[in-house]
């Protein structure tokens, strides 16, 4: 299987499930970046085929809609984290190809640099403030998962053109974050990047991702049950 058949499979099946950007690489663009610990696996060739797997806001109400189905869900520790893992990892298992899945959320020795992950794959920008800005949806994207498979990957990296020419307020934001205590800082920050802000998330995933407050996951869950076709 080519290396554009897997990213174009990955692109029909994760997207219906919330996870609607994917872009490829070779793993040894990136592990070239990044100190040992949070290198990818490369199946003993540098030119192995990674992808990134991230989103836009469409995920937020595919996750709802999963809690809606499942209501079991909303019980585990986390549990967006767990959408992520559970139906990512069923997607790269039905492939049957031999993969390495790494999460943004996981912990050493099997964290990665998912930032410098997506901009090695050209998927998006990484700015001064450590924020990915995508040219059409700016910062407002999840960074999910980084995979590589035993297949070689493309032949030609993407080359990002800097999207950053505003007036450098998001170093401003991001000093005055570093100082401060609550997660609306940080907000500002990425509400501070004037692109793709037609993309912003909606306040109660943007609240929800921040906080992890489950009150607020149980009541959007609760209206988005109510909505025609939720479930």
């Amino acid at each position: 299987m080519s290396y554009q058949t897997i990213v174009d499979e990955l692109r029909t099946r994760l997207a219906p499930l919330g996870f609607d950007l994917v872009a490829p690489l070779q793993v040894g663009w990136y592990n070239a970046q990044v100190e040992q610990a949070y290198r990818l696996p490369d199946f003993g060739r540098s030119t192995s085929l990674a992808v990134i797997i991230a989103n836009t806001r469409a995920l937020w109400p595919r996750f709802l809609t999963a809690m809606v189905e499942q209501p079991a869900r909303l019980r585990v520790d986390d549990p967006l984290d767990t959408y992520t893992s559970e139906e990512i990892a069923g997607v790269i298992a039905d492939l049957e190809i031999a993969a390495d899945v790494r999460f943004a959320y996981e912990d050493p020795p099997r964290r990665i640099a998912i930032q410098r992950l997506a901009h090695a794959a050209g998927l998006a920008y990484l700015s001064p403030t450590h924020l990915c800005i995508h040219e059409t949806y700016g910062p407002w994207i999840g960074l999910r998962a980084g995979v590589t498979f035993n297949v070689p990957g493309p032949e030609t990296p993407v080359e990002l053109a800097s999207p950053c020419s505003c007036a450098n307020n998001c170093k401003q934001a991001l000093e005055s974050a570093v100082v401060g205590s609550d997660w609306r800082d940080w907000l500002r920050v990425r509400e501070s990047c004037p692109v793709g802000q037609e993309h912003r998330f909606c306040d109660e995933q943007i609240e929800y991702h921040y906080s992890k407050d489950r009150r607020l996951l149980r009541r959007a869950v609760a209206a988005h049950k109510q909505q025609p076709g939720s479930a």
